[in-house]
């Protein structure tokens, strides 16, 4: 992340999760800092950082990491640490949500980054899902299981003070997460309709939140996707989850929808002031499951902990595929919608002059109107897409810049879904491709 004139960054070696500082111009480092004594953990930083009033914000990563995810606060001229809060049994009441002290190998890591509210001076951040990932206890799971309890603050969007790290308010998307439909997509749009100030916020299970950006109470709550089995329903009202639907150990009868890459994945969508619609991808695509009562491993070095095997299977309406969606943000209303035989990976871009970028999984870069959804140009760049889209000014040009590269933890098995191009698509080749906006 690049701020006025030095460049903030993980180190990207695990053992070590060191925080960095350097001078933009000539590469010498302001500072080094190590957030995680990791080398027996091997967690540490797989997000972006988030720049607010001379504080950089991270957070670890978790989930089924057995860890308690904290998200820092340090201090962006001397990379000294702040604050410190943990998304896994943080505060007093937390640890009570969590039966037998599971807390203190939770996860619920804050992996993505959040956004600030200048207003309340809050920080908002989305949280992983618990570790293990998926739990036996099946309805009795308040009680009973491998994490009793609600296990707060996974799975949960949480609001930080920026200047403390105090927690002002929060709401747990799904409490006891049994899915991994976590709440920690690094995705806030932050809109003021109708005399309210609302946050919009993307949970993975494909479900869209709506919040009070004072309070962090639910205004609503809509779904994104076709294809949903976790619960019958969610409150858009006060954000309950009705009929939810959880697991005893052994292999399940139903595919669970959608699958664990997301009703909605970290790839993010867009917003767009001058048409009001929000833009984003959506996933149809189930898995089954065979519940495993496992065992934390934290010795010698902590290990992944699903909880569970699972395949990748066609939902019930059809084959696996993708949408890209316009929607009002709000109220979840759809406007247009454009069909894919095989769910995009990248993100979206959206425009002032009305157009919404998307570059998908078979390396076509497609430009629609915002409005309506035509389909206005489209450009082969050769390789399939998995990263992000921006756009930008140079003289007196607009150039949209798009990452072009295949291989992820999903796409690497796109080949044995969707066959040709992903079978002879290279995981090891890539580029950044521009292009030039016409006057």
């Amino acid at each position: 992340m690049l701020v006025g004139d030095h460049v903030y960054g993980s180190s990207g070696d695990l053992g070590r999760a060191r925080w960095l500082c350097v001078e933009f111009k000539t590469g010498k480092p302001a500072w080094d800092t190590k957030l995680i004594d990791s080398e027996k953990l091997t967690v540490g930083f797989t997000g972006a950082p988030l720049f607010a009033r001379g504080k950089v914000i991270i957070g670890a990563q978790g989930g089924e990491w057995p860890y308690r995810g904290p998200i820092f606060g340090v201090d962006a001229a001397s990379g000294k640490k702040i604050w410190e809060f943990f998304t896994s049994g943080g505060t007093d009441e937390a640890m009570k949500t969590w039966g037998n002290d599971t807390w203190r190998i939770g996860g619920g890591g804050g992996w993505m980054p959040g956004t600030f509210d200048p207003q309340t001076n809050a920080v908002w951040w989305g949280t992983a899902n618990p570790d293990p990932l998926y739990d036996w206890a099946g309805s009795d799971w308040m009680h009973a299981g491998a994490r009793p309890g609600e296990n707060l603050y996974t799975s949960s969007v949480i609001a930080l003070d920026l200047d403390s790290g105090k927690l002002k308010f929060y709401h747990q998307e799904l409490p006891h997460d049994n899915w991994d439909f976590d709440s920690s997509v690094g995705e806030f749009v932050s809109i003021d309709r109708d005399g309210k100030q609302l946050m919009m916020h993307p949970n993975k299970s494909g479900y869209i939140f709506v919040y009070d950006r004072a309070d962090g109470k639910v205004e609503n709550v809509w779904p994104i996707m076709k294809n949903s089995n976790f619960v019958k329903s969610i409150d858009p009202h006060t954000g309950e989850l009705i009929g939810r639907r959880d697991f005893s150990a052994g292999p399940q009868q139903d595919p669970l929808c959608p699958a664990i890459a997301g009703g909605v994945s970290w790839n993010s969508g867009a917003y767009s002031p001058k048409t009001g619609l929000y833009y984003k991808i959506a996933n149809e695509w189930c898995i089954t499951l065979d519940v495993k009562k496992t065992t934390p491993v934290t010795e010698p070095q902590v290990q992944l902990n699903m909880g569970a095997d699972f395949k990748f299977v066609a939902p019930p309406d059809g084959p696996m595929r993708g949408h890209l969606d316009a929607r009002d943000p709000i109220t979840g209303q759809e406007k247009w919608r454009v069909e894919y035989r095989e769910p995009p990976l990248a993100s979206l871009l959206a425009t002032a002059g009305d157009l919404v970028f998307l570059p998908d999984a078979a390396g076509i870069t497609h430009a629609y109107n915002a409005e309506t959804g035509k389909e206005l140009w489209s450009h082969n760049d050769g390789i399939g897409h998995a990263g992000g889209i921006i756009s930008y000014g140079a003289g007196s040009k607009q150039y949209v810049a798009v990452v072009a590269g295949w291989g992820s933890l999903v796409g690497e098995s796109y080949g044995a879904w969707f066959g040709e191009p992903w079978k002879s698509m290279p995981m090891d080749a890539g580029a950044l491709i521009v292009y030039a906006l016409p006057r």
